[in-house]
């Protein structure tokens, strides 16, 4: 196997999926340099020390530096410092290794790469096969948070379902232009609308992929996504989240593969779907159009889906008879963190051991 191949392996291992593909094959081209591909095929998905990466890969540390801070300033490898240590691991494909390039505003950077062309390679393997991969465990990467405002009054809302919750406990907050609309520009939806916590956000700062902002302005931005008709997702972690992504069904790979790929068996995690008041229903049509998952017809009511509902909230929010609300179907505690996240979808998909073993570099 030549450089390119053995790294297409490595990201195989991971939890989160990298089916082995000539179309993921030529992204990884476009995205590494030939020097910086070998380096990476020593690199680990947990970070780890500049100086043992250089060990794991028999070169300089400086030279393992230099080529890791060029990565990362591509946004295809994660690094940071901790007091004199500079520590870098690999990304999974998403989110990250898709997301993170498409958000860099570097100029340099920009003219460096074909980006027409890596949108659509990141299309096509998503149709053929890394979309499904995406969506194909039990435990789902990602779910939705609802709109606080479409919550029956009376229902509990647990901590990891407030979205408001993260933005005030955030250290950092980046916003940074959505990456699935910039990589396919095919609707009209707003695109300052990606927004990144902690120490994800800070790692895009100082790249150049997103810029930090204020609490109150990151809930303006949900404001904003919630009034164009934007789902929030985000990670299935409960303690700690990395992203809110606001998504639309055309261009979202997280909700793309129930409405693009029509995969029955692709879900997002929620706790909730919408239900009609039929006594308060004016069957005004203005839900159905609205609901991104297609989840709603109108005859003499309104009637929801189901199976297609994700619990999202944006009928509630639209409805003029306030004949729409989210009623709570489970009380389901997503996993605490995202090592615990991975861990599940790894046993889920018998991938732990292969995963374990380029956790470090090697």
């Amino acid at each position: 196997m030549d450089v390119y191949e053995r790294l297409q392996e490595k990201f195989a291992t991971h939890p989160l999926g990298a089916p082995r593909n000539e179309k993921f094959l030529e992204i990884l081209n476009i995205l590494f340099a030939p020097q910086e591909a070998e380096l990476a095929t020593h690199l680990g998905f947990w970070p780890a020390r500049s100086s043992d990466i250089a060990e794991a890969a028999g070169m300089s540390e400086e030279h393992a530096v230099q080529l890791c801070e060029r990565m990362a300033d591509k946004g295809i490898v994660y690094g940071f410092q901790v007091r004199d240590e500079r520590r870098y691991c690999l990304l999974p494909t998403a989110p990250g290794l898709f997301e993170f390039p498409f958000m860099i505003r570097d100029r340099e950077v920009k003219m460096a790469l074909d980006w027409q062309r890596l949108g659509q390679l990141w299309e096509e393997y998503y149709h053929d096969g890394w979309g499904h991969e995406l969506s194909s465990s039990p435990t789902p990467a990602a779910r939705v948070l609802p709109i606080g405002k479409a919550i029956s009054a009376d229902l509990r809302v647990f901590p990891f379902e407030e979205a408001a919750r993260y933005i005030r406990e955030a250290r950092y907050i980046g916003l940074s232009d959505c990456p699935c609309r910039t990589s396919k520009p095919s609707c009209d939806a707003p695109v300052d609308v990606c927004l990144t916590f902690n120490y994800t956000a800070k790692f895009l700062d100082e790249r150049e992929a997103a810029r930090l902002i204020p609490p109150e302005q990151a809930l303006a931005v949900l404001q904003r996504a919630d009034d164009s008709g934007l789902v929030h997702c985000t990670t299935n972690t409960a303690d700690r989240i990395d992203y809110i992504c606001n998504c639309c069904s055309c261009c979202c790979d997280i909700l793309g593969a129930m409405t693009r790929l029509k995969d029955s068996s692709a879900r997002v995690e929620s706790n909730f779907r919408a239900t009609v008041i039929v006594e308060e229903c004016l069957a005004c049509g203005d839900c159905l159009q609205r609901c991104p998952m297609e989840a709603i017809e109108v005859g003499d009511v309104a009637a929801v889906n189901q199976e297609r509902c994700i619990g999202c909230g944006l009928c509630a929010t639209t409805c003029p008879a306030e004949a729409m609300t989210l009623e709570r179907v489970s009380e389901v505690a997503p996993p605490a963190d995202y090592r615990e996240l991975v861990t599940l979808i790894g046993g889920e998909k018998d991938r732990l051991q292969a995963f374990a073993e380029n956790l470090h570099p090697r």
